[in-house]
């Protein structure tokens, strides 16, 4: 079912291009962030355990990272991330800590995915990443905004039950809310005041699908229709759900793309590896996790400590704010030997860039082989060359590849 046209959509919701603040411009190119964690990893295998910079805790060693994510009763999420996904969603398991609430939430999310024909979604993206390879010719294309963010949206919506209005206007929203909800961590209000505006329509577009779909007694195959035939949520519970998993979708899969493609395009040594293997998924699966090691769609996690406690050789307070350096921590040579090389044959589950314990990324079964299929479509094209990925903020928007020959 396709919603009305939305005549109140605000127009002032567009992410702008350029780079802003600090955070942004140092994680802009992947040198400076590389050589950072490098650098961290270094010291903290030197230091043997996690940093204190007044009330901040840094974890840079794999081992101090993956016990804070286990240990989620000690270190919350909530404080983190909560305030800021009620304010534009209500509440949703990113944002929620161990309780009842949780576990039914949550239970009710994994519940719905499991009955969705996620084989359905993974031709539909390979069929679209290869026509809109074919529609750009020899010319090349963008990787961004005119690949891997359309694509993603269209999984969204496939697997979601709503787009909104238009393809724009969905991507739109969903960004000026993931930027607010999971990034600004500076607390930038024009970047909150964006995601309020679009919060309105994001949750009148859900609201709509679901009362529309209640009144035609036909629920659908989706998400949207697994929550709705489950009932153990009810329908604000159903949109919230929704609303919390689609913010993200749409440009962690369009960063995560973009920066494989940087990392890879770059090194034509590397590329040549990756070109050699591009007909074995879980080889290009390997490749992709690599190049995401080395400049990662997202460097660090963010929790708070509930109470007094220890974590490897240092004394945590209460309220203390606890940041996992998952890029320096997945340098780590005791999880990841010889660090520097980039070997696809590495565990996958050593991996950390989708989160971890109770909080993995929620949409992470889809994009292991989202992002590969779109990944591999354009190696197999043949790329010879790249240009200067251009931002929205935080988020790449454009990176124009350069086809050459094929190299399938």
């Amino acid at each position: 079912m396709n919603p009305a046209p939305d005549t109140a959509f605000p127009v002032d919701v567009v992410t702008p291009s350029g780079v802003g603040g600090f955070a942004a411009k140092f994680t802009a190119e992947q040198p400076l962030p590389a050589l950072a964690a490098r650098l961290g990893a270094w010291l903290a295998g030197l230091w043997g355990g996690p940093f204190r910079l007044g009330h901040t805790i840094i974890l840079a060693r794999h081992a101090d990272v993956a016990e804070m994510l286990a240990r989620d009763l000690d270190f919350r999420i909530a404080p983190v991330n909560g305030p800021r996904i009620d304010a534009v969603n209500g509440p949703f398991v990113l944002g929620l800590d161990r309780g009842a609430t949780l576990i039914r939430e949550r239970a009710a999310l994994y519940r719905a995915l499991s009955q969705v024909d996620l084989s359905a979604i993974r031709v539909s993206v390979a069929h679209q990443a290869a026509e809109r390879i074919e529609a750009a010719g020899d010319d090349g294309i963008d990787v961004v905004g005119g690949y891997a963010r359309p694509i993603a949206a269209r999984t969204a919506r496939a697997l979601f039950g709503t787009g909104g209005p238009d393809e724009r206007s969905f991507m739109d929203v969903a960004r000026a809310i993931f930027a607010h909800v999971f990034l600004n961590l500076s607390g930038d209000k024009v970047v909150e005041a964006r995601a309020l505006r679009a919060a309105g329509p994001l949750r009148r577009w859900l609201a709509d699908e679901i009362a529309a779909r209640r009144a035609a007694g036909d629920l659908g195959t989706d998400m949207m229709g697994a929550l709705l035939r489950d009932g153990l949520l009810d329908d604000d519970g159903v949109r919230r759900t929704l609303g919390g998993m689609l913010v993200g979708s749409i440009d962690t899969t369009a960063t995560a793309v973009a920066k494989i493609i940087a990392v890879i395009g770059r090194d034509p040594a590397l590329l040549a590896r990756v070109a050699a293997d591009a007909e074995d998924p879980e080889c290009l699966a390997g490749w992709c996790r690599e190049a995401l090691r080395r400049w990662p769609h997202n460097p660090i996690l963010m929790r708070r400590a509930a109470a007094p406690t220890r974590l490897g050789t240092v004394e945590i307070r209460a309220g203390d704010q606890v940041v996992a350096w998952t890029q320096a921590a997945m340098l780590d040579p005791d999880v990841f030997p010889d660090p520097q090389t980039m070997r696809p044959d590495r565990p996958a589950a050593a991996y950390l860039h989708f989160g971890g314990g109770v909080h993995p990324c929620a949409g992470r079964a889809i994009n292991a082989f989202q992002i590969p299929l779109l990944v591999g479509a354009l190696i197999r094209r043949g790329i010879a060359g790249i240009g200067p990925v251009e931002w929205a903020g935080p988020f790449p928007d454009r990176l124009t590849v350069r086809f050459g020959r094929d190299m399938a």
